[in-house]
């Protein structure tokens, strides 16, 4: 057997095959990126009116802090919306937190996340939601909520997001409110 049908040929056989399969996913990839980015833009606008209802729009607003996905005023001026998100057991776990004017957190969306099911997944939970609501915009520890037994990391990584999220609503109100 010759040194091409022994060596050259299965290398050259293989690199062809990757390179025809790397450009067909690259095509893949250029058709569906445009769909994705829709779809991931209409779920983060469907948590922003999920979390402040009374929003009729939003403006984006420039935030610097680390963390944060998103600052958005509300253009009727119900409020603001701001998205953070922390690492949590399974991967980042964000957050949308409303804000009233005055620095009251009015509601949170705990967003998709990798937590596990069943245990980091009751972020999402209206009880464990209700730690925050209602609260100044003042930073929190663990011990001003009550965390999900057996979800401790989950549970640090949401209050860490909302906190986040109160660090931006300061910055871009100029700590004005609160």
């Amino acid at each position: 057997m010759s040194t091409w049908s022994e060596y050259c040929k299965p290398v050259a056989v293989l690199l062809t095959i990757c390179v025809v399969v790397g450009l067909l996913l690259s095509g893949v990839n250029a058709m569906t990126a445009p769909t994705i980015a829709a779809n991931e833009e209409a779920a983060a606008n469907e948590a922003y009116f999920a979390a402040l209802p009374e929003a009729d729009a939003f403006t984006p607003l420039e935030c610097g802090v680390d963390g944060v996905t998103a600052a958005l005023r509300a253009d009727n001026g119900a409020g603001y919306v701001i998205t953070a998100q922390s690492r949590g057991y399974g991967g980042m776990v964000p957050a949308a937190v409303a804000f009233s004017r005055e620095g009251e957190i009015l509601n949170v969306v705990m967003m998709d996340n990798d937590e596990t099911p069943g245990m980091g997944s009751k972020v999402a939970d209206a009880g464990f939601i209700a730690n925050f609501v209602g609260r100044a915009a003042q930073p929190l520890v663990l011990e001003d909520i009550d965390a999900i037994s057996g979800a401790t990391i989950s549970s640090r990584a949401a209050l860490n997001a909302v906190n986040l999220a109160i660090e931006a609503f300061h910055q871009i109100t100029g700590g004005e409110a609160g």
